[in-house]
């Protein structure tokens, strides 16, 4: 029958030699993290004469409530080294992080949980520590979070990059399937050293980890940029949206902000330098410079190619703005474009008199505007009526939310 055990109650159990000698006690347990697997317990280290020695889990009879046992009555006393892949359960794993994938969190780990019986023992889950801190209490506490559960461990991913000897790169398959803004928070919950982790897992995916970078907080965003190179960190710049991309480039050290815009590529260079001369709060602070515009004299057909054949995705598709002589004559919902007959001509669909507002409209004139015409979108025109950017809702919202819109915001979804 498989016993159930806390490790934290298993540190400091005497260990006994097949002859019921007491030989030292428990000070640790050792595994090796693989992926997919419920980690087993390969050794025990054993304390005796204020040293650490190292126990084979082949040498060991069986634990119980009150003791190890051995199975030989004498012990090597080499003093313990670490060989490549080993995770220490003390040590390492209790009051370390892991990320909780399916919960799409952070979990300090209070304690670990093995199963097993003879010399068979795995950890099947661990213990949430409590919150450390009063915001991340009340996080917990709105978004009906248990203090002190357990988790399985199918559910973690661990973050062992501190471990020398772990030899384990935190796996991106699994972290991918979260959404940005997730492992954004992740980031912003973890320390520095688990958040360079997470961050380094994703930079397999470059638009990923632009995306992660977007949905950080300044004060994140400015911290892990730090320590990046100036060209490092224009390749995250470069993938993200050009409007965030200025955005922050406003904020990082001045000696720095020309070799890294220097450093974007080309076609996101030219996009952020038209970006970086507008006022924060102000229409021209907040628009894109991503969007879709086509002569209003092209058909549905042509349009529609036109959509298909784009390499990259704008930052809004949700409408298609008409064009007269390069300047702003009307917008087209996306739904009507791919509900019209493919001959007819984008001036016959499109809703003339377009909302438009100029570059130095302050955020109150953007609400307003987007609000009373319900939109989705609104194009920023300079004074020949010629379409500068778009400003998308998302855009407003975030403008017009608090600092600490992020946790607020996520303690009231579902569990």
């Amino acid at each position: 029958m498989q016993l159930r055990v806390y490790f934290s109650q298993v540190v400091g159990r005497p260990v006994l030699a097949r002859m019921g000698d007491r030989v030292g006690a428990v000070a640790d347990g050792i595994v090796k993290l693989v992926d997919g697997s419920m980690p087993a317990l390969t050794g025990i280290l054993l304390r005796v004469e204020n040293r650490d020695v190292f126990v084979s889990i082949d040498n060991v009879a069986k634990l119980t409530d009150s003791a190890l046992h051995l199975s030989r009555n004498k012990v090597d006393m080499r003093t313990f080294e670490r060989r490549p892949g080993e995770v220490l359960l003390a040590r390492d794993v209790r009051g370390g992080a892991v990320i909780d994938v399916e919960g799409a969190r952070l979990v300090r780990v209070r304690d670990v949980v093995l199963e097993g019986e003879g010399k068979l023992w795995r950890v099947v889950a661990v213990v949430s520590a409590p919150p450390t801190t009063f915001t991340t209490f009340f996080k917990g506490l709105f978004g009906a979070r248990q203090l002190n559960e357990e988790i399985p461990w199918s559910r973690l991913e661990p973050l062992v990059g501190h471990v020398p000897s772990a030899g384990l790169l935190l796996p991106f398959g699994r972290l991918s399937k979260l959404h940005p803004a997730d492992i954004a928070d992740i980031v912003e919950q973890a320390r520095h050293e688990e958040g360079e982790q997470i961050l380094s897992a994703v930079q397999s995916d470059r638009e990923l980890e632009a995306d992660v970078f977007e949905e950080m907080s300044e004060d994140k965003q400015l911290e892990y940029l730090k320590d990046r190179s100036n060209e490092e960190a224009a390749t995250v710049l470069s993938n993200m949206n050009p409007d965030d991309a200025a955005d922050l480039l406003t904020k990082v050290d001045q000696e720095r902000r020309k070799p890294m815009l220097e450093a974007l590529e080309p076609d996101q260079e030219e996009k952020v330098r038209a970006l970086l001369g507008y006022g924060e709060d102000s229409a021209g602070g907040l628009m894109s410079n991503e969007f879709l515009a086509l002569p209003e004299e092209r058909t549905v057909a042509e349009a529609i190619e036109h959509i298909r054949r784009l390499e990259e995705e704008p930052h809004i598709l949700t409408v298609v703005y008409a064009l007269q002589e390069g300047k702003l004559s009307g917008a087209i919902p996306i739904a009507r474009l791919f509900r019209a007959d493919s001959a007819d001509r984008l001036k016959d669909l499109v809703e003339r008199e377009p909302v438009a507002l100029y570059p130095d409209a302050d955020l109150p004139s953007v609400a307003v505007e987007m609000t009373d015409y319900n939109l989705s979108a609104l194009p920023v025109v300079d004074q020949d009526y010629k379409i500068l950017g778009v400003i998308t809702y998302d855009d407003l919202i975030e403008a017009m939310l608090p600092e600490d819109w992020r946790w607020r915001g996520r303690s009231h979804r579902p569990s």
